[in-house]
């Protein structure tokens, strides 16, 4: 093992030459989250413990970057930069590891270091997206002991009725003072199509206080409406054969819509 690192750290890996990856890495684009676990699994040696997820802590060369194999070994590049120079990319794994890696090229180690990145942002893109499910799901499991039938939303009478419950509706017992936002929150059911109609302000609270941190409107709306929340914005409907005007800003959830589905 020593001899195989001293090795590692005299040898000048060249720029150019052939590859010893065992194959051409996958589609950037095109290729799964497992066809990129799979040839980053066989590309840095790890056999019977394959690859499970990538931790990036920053998008900058300083970033530290750590592989973690679905045993919970960790694989740690102090910086990103080091997963590029391939030298230190064969010396990193093989001492976490003991996998016995070839003298990676240069562009071999840039290919590694691409696959990496781009697993790690599919990661995280999985992350954000099953956070902004459950929130919605939290939202939607708490709201429901204030669920109120309603007529068609999409016709002016039914907007009307479901504008006025948004906007007039009250917890029917008093609340304590920091009862959590879904509590205080109506939840109108579409009669014709079964779609929940919810005030957007009371979801962003329940969304903050889930999440423990500000959010700006529009990074909030677009998350919600990635995972299949109908954010219909502004919302305004005049009084059927009367004088009186509602508005309200709401999101519309199918009724088929239960954890991202």
């Amino acid at each position: 093992m020593v001899a195989d690192l001293q090795a590692a750290a005299k040898g000048k890996p060249a720029t150019r030459g052939k590859s010893l990856l065992p194959s051409p890495p996958p589609d950037p684009d095109g290729s799964t989250r497992e066809e990129k676990r799979a040839w980053l699994t066989d590309a840095l040696h790890l056999g019977a413990d394959p690859l499970g997820s990538v931790e990036r802590y920053g998008k900058h060369v300083d970033a530290r970057t750590v592989l973690v194999t679905e045993s919970a070994r960790r694989i740690t590049f102090e910086r990103a930069a080091d997963i590029f120079d391939a030298s230190k990319l064969v010396q990193v794994v093989m001492t976490a590891t003991g996998a016995q890696l070839p003298p990676y090229n240069k562009a071999d180690a840039q290919q590694i270091a691409g696959s990496v990145i781009r697993l790690s942002d599919l990661l995280a893109e999985d992350d954000l997206r099953g956070e902004a499910i459950g929130w919605g799901q939290s939202f939607l499991d708490g709201a429901a002991a204030n669920a109120i039938d309603a007529s068609d939303f999409a016709s002016p009478e039914g907007r009307w009725e479901v504008l006025c419950l948004l906007t007039m509706w009250k917890p029917t017992e008093e609340l304590p003072p920091h009862a959590p936002a879904v509590m205080r929150s109506p939840l109108v059911i579409d009669g014709a199509t079964g779609t929940r109609i919810l005030r957007t302000s009371d979801f962003a609270a329940h969304a903050r206080g889930e999440a423990g941190r500000p959010m700006k409107w529009e990074a909030l709306h677009g998350r919600m409406v990635e995972v299949g929340w109908d954010h219909r914005g502004e919302v305004e409907q005049r009084q059927p054969r009367g004088q009186g005007r509602r508005r309200c800003h709401v999101y519309a959830v199918a009724a088929g819509w239960e954890g991202g589905e």
